[in-house]
């Protein structure tokens, strides 16, 4: 380090510049202790820290069996603190020339089959509050495509109607305001009003609360990680414990059967909230995987051959 500056000083000065919620710049302070405990764990002088070290560090992350997301992420965080202290000019950048190692596209998640996602409604019991909220959720990710943030920022004011079509109104992952729109099925809408009616309500209201805590008499958002163990939950309930099929299959699910419907690139990209049609081709790969993994032309040819 080419400062008098302690470490902690850095981070807090790092962390002050970064343009991102609360909740992320703990995040943020939490990963790059991690490194910083690392380091002090192994002897290594945190002010004199190489590249060497960080492949180091990356290495016990993928031996520590940590899932490709959370290591990631680690990593990710470690970069933009070092690219900080290049800017700043404390030490150079020893996290530049080091690549993540572990691939999180969304290809790593697999979409549900018509089959599958027609059982995974069917499948739930809405006899119950919770299980009418849950019915909603998953509905609004089969059939809007949302995210889990997205699903967990919806006010009950947001859904409404816009010329007469009932809509909502939503947070997109990466912005700040709900200026982003789509439009409600018929079965989503009706899936909402069950649902509402169930509830005692103000408008500016969470959407989707813990009814555990309401019935204490509490009014708390439901959160994205409650949001995807409760899909994985039920997921597993009908028969998938697939470690590539989560809440998130089911926005690819949205997304492959759009494609399978030969619907517009262009209108899948607005659909999804996506800044580029670049990303939506990963809905048309998956779809041309299942197409092979059905009815490969390979499986064709081998079957003449065998015949002759």
């Amino acid at each position: 380090m080419r400062t008098t500056l302690k470490i902690s000083e850095i981070v807090d000065q790092w962390l002050e510049t970064m343009d991102v919620k609360e909740i992320t710049r703990k995040n943020y302070y939490r990963k790059i202790s991690l490194w910083f405990r690392w380091l002090h764990l192994n002897k290594i002088d945190a002010r004199s820290a190489t590249a060497k070290h960080v492949i180091m560090y990356k290495e016990s992350l993928i031996n520590s069996h940590h899932s490709s997301f959370t290591a990631n992420g680690y990593m990710i965080v470690i970069k933009l603190f070092y690219k900080y202290c290049e800017r700043m000019r404390y030490c150079d950048n020893i996290a530049s020339g080091v690549r993540s190692g572990f691939k999180m596209t969304g290809k790593n998640k697999i979409p549900l089959s018509m089959d599958q996602a027609r059982t995974l409604l069917r499948s739930i019991d809405v006899s119950t509050i919770k299980g009418k909220r849950d019915r909603l959720m998953i509905a609004l990710m089969l059939f809007n495509g949302l995210r889990t943030c997205e699903v967990e920022r919806i006010n009950i004011e947001d859904v409404g109607t816009r010329e007469g079509v009932p809509v909502v109104y939503l947070q997109r992952k990466g912005k700040v305001d709900k200026n982003d729109m789509v439009v409600l099925h018929p079965k989503a809408v009706e899936y909402f009003e069950d649902y509402i009616s169930e509830r005692d309500f103000d408008c500016k209201e969470p959407l989707f609360i813990s009814h555990r805590d309401c019935d204490r008499g509490k009014v708390l958002r439901i959160n994205r990680q409650s949001i995807a163990r409760m899909v994985k939950q039920r997921l597993c309930k009908i028969g998938i414990n697939d470690r590539k099929i989560s809440a998130h299959s089911l926005r690819h699910t949205f997304g492959s059967l759009l494609v399978e419907q030969n619907v517009d690139m262009e209108d899948i990209r607005e659909l999804m909230g996506h800044s580029s049609t670049m990303v939506t081709k990963i809905y048309v790969e998956l779809v041309q995987q299942r197409k092979m993994l059905h009815c490969s032309p390979s499986a064709r040819m081998i079957d003449q051959l065998v015949a002759i």
